[in-house]
């Protein structure tokens, strides 16, 4: 008979925490479609949203340092105990890759700000002065770690839903 075991759910993130997450859970669901848009526009056609999509990456570059700061700097709750060492793992493995997902992306984001020209084009009101998509090493990057985050992410509400259907506990106590 497989044992069960039961996590202490009254156990929360700070405040903190909880607002930066959904914040930027909601931030990130807009900013993948709104990428996805832009990338089949001409430039001319998207500086208001090149600057929208940047402004938003930067607060969630923002949002992610300060979490990570809170994260490390505050009491937080033990990991959930799934009941197997393989997915103890998995879903520690899931959370650092958020961290590391969330950084790449902001980091690679403001790379083709700069090296792509969009920066200069949106002072200058200048379209024609954005590089054309081929020439903008960070831009491939960008769009790969896009989507593995929007992977990542159904796999963590994935990750939740079998936690409550499995264990029969409601683990996003932890983060409301």
């Amino acid at each position: 008979m497989k044992k069960t075991f039961q996590n202490d759910l009254t156990q929360k993130y700070s405040k903190g925490i909880i607002a930066i997450h959904w914040i930027t859970a909601l931030l990130i669901i807009f900013l993948f479609p709104l990428g996805k848009y832009m990338s089949v526009l001409e430039p001319s056609e998207k500086m208001g949203l090149i600057q929208l999509h940047a402004v938003v990456g930067i607060l969630v570059f923002i949002l992610t340092i300060v979490r990570t700061w809170i994260f490390f700097k505050s009491p937080r709750p033990a990991d959930l105990n799934t009941g197997s060492t393989f997915n103890n793992k998995l879903v520690i493995g899931v959370h650092n890759t958020f961290y590391i997902l969330l950084f790449g992306l902001s980091l690679s984001g403001i790379a083709i700000l700069v090296m792509g020209g969009y920066g200069e084009a949106l002072k200058k009101n200048n379209p024609d002065l954005i590089k054309n998509s081929s020439e903008i090493a960070s831009l491939e990057a960008h769009e790969i770690m896009a989507l593995m985050m929007i992977l990542l992410l159904l796999i963590h509400v994935t990750g939740v839903i079998k936690h409550y259907v499995v264990t029969k506990e409601n683990t996003l106590k932890r983060i409301f």
